[in-house]
């Protein structure tokens, strides 16, 4: 049985959506995942996100006018009908999203490890039409294995367009869906959940939208799966520094990280996740499947 996802603190103080700051969302994750690479096994492929990461910023910064939000009907339709406001499986993605891949291409091709620079190179010269079927197919979940190597730069770019539209939104005009996996923005799957330790938010858990970086709140201890309560498990590695945790859930056997920001530390969503991935192999091998994906993932290192 779900739990309503408006269940908030009776102070009304904390907002049920968090929409993202396009000024800060992707220079923060640079940033972190630069902090990240510095002590770890994946150091130069975490490096290497942050430079991504960079470019998305780059980017978003220079799409201004080209990534406008839904019109005021198509708004309040969604409004009225409960439903995302610009839901992927039926969104109608704006041309210049294909120039904001070329550009985040181009940025990264300079210093990219040799084998990305042979995609960024590819994608350079792709077709538009190619560009499309690959976001397609990133967006349905059916993707070629021989396309792997591209998708993280296509997931890139329309992380950007979303992002950006996103962020023009009035959250307080946004209902949060039945179902706690669904993003109230795009429709799409959380990446993972958040505590965050600032703010009229601190204390509370918000999941994270894989690609337009919206977070909504879900309860404490409520698979955002299936809404279960009561065969909830927290996992962990030890001796690590707790900050990456596991949620997984008896009744659905699916499992969602949970990211939770100590003293003094900048957590990124995102970032955080990457840096974890050895959390995601014990949970896996538990018999759990992770909840929703997190497109930065695709083609990673082994």
């Amino acid at each position: 049985m779900n739990t309503p996802a408006t269940e908030l603190p009776s102070s009304g103080q904390a907002p049920a959506i968090l929409l993202p700051d396009p000024d800060t969302v992707f220079l923060a994750r640079a940033e972190r995942f630069e902090a990240l690479a510095l002590h770890h096994g994946l150091g130069e492929w975490l490096g290497f996100l942050g430079r991504l990461s960079r470019a998305q910023h780059k980017a978003l910064a220079a799409a201004g006018p080209g990534l406008t939000p839904p019109a005021a009907d198509v708004l309040e339709r969604a409004r009225t009908h409960r439903m995302p406001p610009i839901s992927v499986a039926s969104f109608e993605r704006p041309a210049v999203w294909r120039d904001i891949l070329r550009d985040i291409a181009g940025d990264l091709l300079e210093d990219a490890p040799v084998g990305a620079r042979d995609t960024l190179d590819a994608l350079l010269i792709t077709s538009a039409e190619e560009l499309d079927k690959l976001a397609g197919k990133l967006l349905d979940g059916e993707p070629d294995r021989d396309d792997m190597a591209r998708l993280p730069y296509i997931a890139a770019a329309l992380q950007v367009v979303l992002t950006s539209i996103a962020s023009q939104l009035d959250a307080t005009a946004l209902p949060l869906m039945e179902a706690h996996s669904t993003c109230p923005v795009c429709g799409s799957l959380p990446v993972v959940s958040v505590i965050r330790n600032e703010g009229p938010a601190a204390g509370l858990r918000y999941v994270h939208c894989t690609l337009c970086n919206t977070e909504w709140h879900v309860p404490h201890a409520t698979c955002v799966t299936c809404g279960d309560r009561e065969k909830v498990t927290l996992h962990e590695i030890d001796g690590d520094d707790g900050i990456a945790r596991a949620e997984s859930c008896g009744a659905c056997d699916s499992y969602t990280k949970l990211i939770v920001q100590g003293r003094n530390v900048r957590i990124d969503p995102i970032a955080d996740d990457l840096a974890s991935v050895a959390l995601d192999m014990l949970v896996d091998d538990a018999g759990f499947v992770r909840s929703g994906p997190n497109y930065l993932l695709i083609g990673a290192p082994e």
